[in-house]
């Protein structure tokens, strides 16, 4: 799924940008044989997107026209000529000189600029930042642009599609490094300078919060923006109708319905090396291959998705934005000791403490689940993160009460299901928990308006219990670390002849004849986890 095939829609949506990008190109030549350097710069202000609209190459050979004097006479033509691709690797020396030249045009005392130059030289440098991996660096770049652009003045308000373009560029920054909230306000901010929305540049931000909606598991808002997006489809960048593409699958996913989901990352053309809205398609193809049953295979598109991509795969805050789907595949493939290390390792406060209750809940430790759970209770959390906090909560109470608490808490569940429409939360359980939760589910009545036969178990449960004996348990736990029965007699302070006994009803009840099948089976199904 690295490369979806083109579709009609992108086609034109190609075409609608090139010839943006042509117009804009035309407009900057007769800007500098007419009115010189300060008439290019004013181009640059009012078509700073559209400038760079086209494909790689071209954007380089339209670059070079410029005369090398008028480049050095202003920040945006500086940077403008200094502008190729930073996420491709052989183009990441070109981002690192751009992030210099830009910083030092920033930080010289003897230019004026002004604040929408400013908002567009940090804007670039938090975009290469993050394509190098340096998140806290795109940060401040981001929030230093965000900043720039509260204050602009009412003539450089005036160039509403470069300032729209500018709040999506800054919000994308902030999305992508873990700041879900600021990224939000970004883009309202740019849709509340571009109202009515008229441009691709103003797109980006409807296009945003359709992705960060669907991220966030709010169906309705996401399908209003793109509602809103599909009725300007000319007017879509590539990038923006990739992602309204990948918002849809989201969608679709959340619905169980991968049929759909596939169709719509197949309309999703993109190019994993370069773009910078990878992580959304790269999360989303992953989460399609578990739904479908091959977890194994998502995971190796995630893993070589992040390999092409450099420092910036290796960054902490991809690590973390990846955390919880990573997690999830490793557990369907019945790794919980892989899961709980990425987590514990990778994953921010809210997802490390759902993604470690999911597996305790995998584990058999309801209890441990629970206490996981507690601290969020009161939490701030998206809808999407809610829903699989309660669902695993109901799963975890039901496996050892019948008491009110436990209806109070699946009504609960069926109440946020029902109005979100989230079904992947429920398929994320434990097959045994999932069976469960929708029988108390369908025993309240939302059997009723919820497609509860519909939902299949993603995470394969630890398989049939062997009633092991504590005193097996030992046994068992022991001939890992020695052969010999005379050495698990010493640590364990009992006769040969009893370990030879133990040993020999644990063979017979695992169905094995030897130490390294025993060892085998006692890992695969963990057998030597403390269970409640």
């Amino acid at each position: 799924m690295e490369r979806a095939e083109s579709t009609t829609e992108e086609h034109a949506t190609g075409r609608g940008e090139r010839t943006l990008f042509d117009q804009a190109w035309s407009e900057l030549d007769d800007a500098l044989a007419s009115g010189g350097p300060d008439a290019a710069a004013e181009v640059a202000r009012r078509r700073w997107f559209d400038l760079l609209a086209g494909p790689v190459p071209d954007r380089a050979a339209a670059l070079r026209r410029l005369p090398p004097g008028t480049v050095s006479e202003r920040p945006l033509l500086t940077l403008l000529a200094g502008h190729t691709d930073p996420s491709a690797h052989p183009h990441r020396t070109g981002g690192l000189r751009r992030v210099g030249d830009s910083a030092a045009l920033l930080g010289d005392p003897d230019r004026d600029l002004r604040r929408i130059d400013r908002a567009i030289l940090l804007s670039d440098q938090a975009q290469v930042h993050l394509a190098l991996g340096r998140a806290q660096s795109a940060v401040a770049a981001a929030r230093g642009a965000a900043t720039e652009l509260e204050h602009l003045s009412a003539g450089d308000r005036r160039n509403a599609d470069t300032v729209s373009g500018l709040h999506a560029h800054v919000g994308t920054s902030l999305l992508y490094t873990g700041n879900s909230g600021e990224a939000l306000a970004a883009f309202e901010r740019g849709l509340a300078h571009a109202h009515p929305v008229a441009s691709g540049s103003s797109l980006g931000n409807v296009v945003m919060l359709a992705l960060l909606h669907a991220r966030n598991g709010d169906s309705g808002e996401a399908r209003e923006h793109i509602r809103t997006a599909r009725a300007r489809t000319p007017q879509l960048r590539h990038d923006d109708a990739m992602l309204l593409s990948v918002a849809k699958a989201i969608l679709a996913l959340d619905d169980l319905d991968q049929d759909a989901a596939r169709e719509h990352l197949a309309d999703a053309a993109v190019d994993l090396r370069t773009t910078p809205h990878w992580m959304p398609y790269a999360v989303t193809a992953a989460t399609l291959e578990l739904v479908c049953g091959h977890p194994g295979r998502g995971l190796a598109h995630l893993d070589q998705t992040i390999g092409a991509r450099g420092p910036e795969g290796r960054s902490a805050a991809v690590r973390a934005a990846l955390a919880t789907a990573r997690a999830v595949l490793e557990l369907g493939l019945g790794h919980p000791e892989s899961a709980e290390a990425v987590l514990e390792r990778d994953a921010g406060e809210i997802e490390k403490r759902i993604g470690s209750a999911r597996v305790q809940l995998f584990l058999g430790r309801h209890g441990a689940a629970l206490q996981h759970l507690r601290p969020l209770a009161n939490a701030v959390l998206s809808t999407r993160r809610r829903a699989e906090a309660v669902a695993l909560e109901a799963a975890a109470l039901l496996r050892f009460s019948d008491e009110d608490r436990v209806t109070s808490v699946v009504d609960h569940l069926g109440a946020i299901i029902e109005r979100s429409g989230l079904l992947l939360p429920l398929a994320l359980l434990p097959a045994a928990d999932l069976a469960r939760v929708t029988h108390a589910l369908a025993a309240l009545g939302y059997g009723e308006t919820l497609p509860l036969d519909r939902i299949i178990a993603l995470v394969r449960g630890k398989g049939p219990d062997i009633p092991l004996t504590p005193r097996e348990t030992a046994v068992l736990a022991t001939l890992l670390q020695h052969p010999s029965h005379s050495a698990i007699a010493a640590q364990l302070n009992v006769s040969v002849n009893t370990v030879k006994s133990q040993l020999r009803s644990v063979y017979r009840k695992l169905g094995v004849s030897t130490r390294d099948e025993a060892i085998a089976i006692a890992l695969d199904r963990h057998l030597l986890v403390e269970r409640e």
